[in-house]
């Protein structure tokens, strides 16, 4: 099973304006592995917004096949 990763952000001044992330490394072998990019993504995002956009979330999703 391979793991694709998604990371939802949200805006510190609207906390409802919120934004999808889908990670272009991937997919990876492991849920671990997946785990630690999301981390990496997750400080790479607050930074490159200068923290008016701060990540909320992650989601690890199995692949099926070949769909991603």
């Amino acid at each position: 099973v391979m793991f694709k990763l998604i990371v939802i952000a949200c805006s510190v001044v609207v906390p409802t304006d919120c934004y999808q992330y889908h990670d272009t490394r991937g997919p990876y072998e492991d849920r671990s592995r997946c785990i630690s990019r999301a981390y990496d993504m997750g400080n790479d995002i607050a930074q490159y917004n200068k923290g008016k956009i701060m990540p909320r979330s992650f989601n690890c999703v199995a692949l099926n096949g070949t769909r991603l």
